[in-house]
């Protein structure tokens, strides 16, 4: 759902600035000076007036102008212009919202929760052109350990949200809950255990269930500690793998390993797909609708 509403805003935005940006420059290039001239012969009779009573002779004052409906279609568009130039640049260039769909990013409180609202950083890990999504500038260097949303490699249209794992140059193996990197094993600190509903397939189709996780602090390369959860009574059907990390790849991986859907399946990821760094959680949607969640205001991503 939360995807769907995502692609529909992004053509909604998209139409409605190119609309707004063409009767603005209509507005200006026809009947702009009108509403000045008229504005600016009054000027002396609104500086005398109250707030409001100012505000309603300018109004009268723009309705003896855009008195048609054509102007009046045309400065409705034009006034937007400059409010959606604001949201243009703002998502384009720094900070758009993501949804959290999944638990794939789960355990625990220091882990994304579903519906959790996160901010995306556009421009720390470097600019991007919106649409095409060619880097403008390089930004920060990509880390082992940042929490990337990327545009799903099978479906672009989708953005997923995953860990870096592996960078470029680096060699991994991962046979289920092993890891190497750079022949160096990756550290797990079992440091508790939780319970959580699972959707599991059964003869009358899918159900959730309760099952135990138990929780690891995993400490990769560069000494970067984050917390991770395996399932205790199923694992990931992923087989054993080798990566060779070339030039412009990331391998990305959920902190959910028994339930998500990542690098062990879909492969490496290509920087063209990367949208930005996952940086705070605004609020939950969760809190909205009253099913808690509300302890997630502003929580930084680790």
């Amino acid at each position: 759902m939360f995807e769907n509403l995502r692609v529909i805003f992004e053509i909604v935005l998209s139409v409605a600035f190119v609309i707004s940006v063409v009767t603005y420059a209509i507005y200006r290039l026809t009947f702009a000076h009108e509403v000045k001239a008229n504005i600016a012969a009054n000027r002396d009779n609104l500086a005398s007036l109250a707030k409001k009573e100012r505000k309603s002779l300018r109004h009268h004052l723009l309705t003896q102008v855009i008195n048609t409906p054509y102007r009046k279609t045309v400065y409705f568009f034009a006034d937007l212009f400059w409010v959606l130039l604001l949201v243009v640049v703002v998502r384009s260039f720094f900070f758009e919202p993501f949804i959290i769909p999944s638990g794939s990013m789960k355990p625990g409180l220091p882990g994304l929760q579903v519906d959790d609202i996160v901010l995306v950083n556009k421009y720390d890990k470097g600019l991007r052109m919106p649409i095409t999504n060619t880097r403008l500038t390089d930004g920060n260097p990509i880390k082992r350990g940042d929490v990337l949303v990327f545009k799903f490699p099978d479906n672009p249209k989708i953005a997923y949200i995953k860990r870096v794992i592996g960078l470029p140059g680096d060699k991994v193996y991962y046979d289920n809950r092993n890891m190497m990197i750079n022949g160096q094993s990756v550290a797990l600190q079992k440091v508790g255990a939780e319970n959580d509903d699972v959707e599991v397939k059964t003869t009358q189709g899918i159900t959730k269930q309760d099952e135990g996780f138990t929780v690891y602090n995993e400490t990769l390369p560069e000494n970067i500690t984050h917390t991770i959860r395996y399932a205790n009574n199923f694992r990931a059907g992923y087989p054993a793998n080798n990566w060779t990390i070339p030039a412009g790849k990331y391998l990305m991986m959920g902190d959910n390993r028994d339930q998500s859907a990542d690098g062990r399946e879909f492969g490496l990821l290509d920087d063209q797909l990367i949208i930005g760094k996952a940086s705070r959680i605004a609020f939950n949607w969760g809190c909205l609708k009253g099913d808690g969640g509300c302890d997630r205001f502003a929580k930084k991503i680790q």
